[in-house]
């Protein structure tokens, strides 16, 4: 039984599409839960806050794939926060953040967060292009072609 009104998608439960393909295809060790809980952060609108919240969180040198989220309800029964993804990308996670942030109106949502991989650049681009090629994520206009919701559940110690 769904957790949330939004997807189908449950507590503690991680989609299996995405780590199919990565065990059929590939080698790496890596699996969509390591996405949703590594490197978790976040920043609010433009308006609200400056960009030196970003200089704090991510080394400089951090490379690889990195998901932004968009935190919409919360299961009291297992007290997690359910998330959906708004945008996939890869690359310098701290310079791609700052771009977002600066680029990109998250008014409506006020509140974003992160998660981030670090991957080697030829990773990074199977990770990528496998993620929208499985999810719809709202706010990649290029090369989407996934069907499927990305969201995520995160523990109040992750979201804080």
């Amino acid at each position: 039984m769904s957790c949330y009104s939004c997807c189908s998608c449950e507590c503690f439960e991680t989609p299996r599409n995405f780590d199919v393909s990565v065990e059929a295809e590939t080698r790496f060790t890596w699996r969509l839960r390591d996405f949703c809980h590594s490197n978790i952060g976040w920043y609010t609108d433009r308006t609200i806050c400056d960009e030196d919240l970003l200089d704090d969180w991510i080394s400089k040198d951090a490379f690889g794939v990195y998901v932004l989220w968009h935190k919409d309800d919360y299961c009291a029964a297992h007290e997690m926060f359910h998330l959906r993804a708004l945008y996939v990308g890869k690359g310098k996670i701290g310079k791609r953040l700052l771009a977002h942030w600066k680029n990109k109106d998250f008014s409506e949502e006020m509140l974003v967060y992160w998660t981030f991989l670090e991957l080697p650049n030829r990773q990074a681009k199977y990770c990528e292009q496998l993620l929208l090629d499985t999810y719809s994520v709202p706010l990649n206009k290029a090369e989407t072609t996934g069907e499927l919701l990305l969201c995520t559940h995160l523990s109040q110690f992750e979201v804080d």
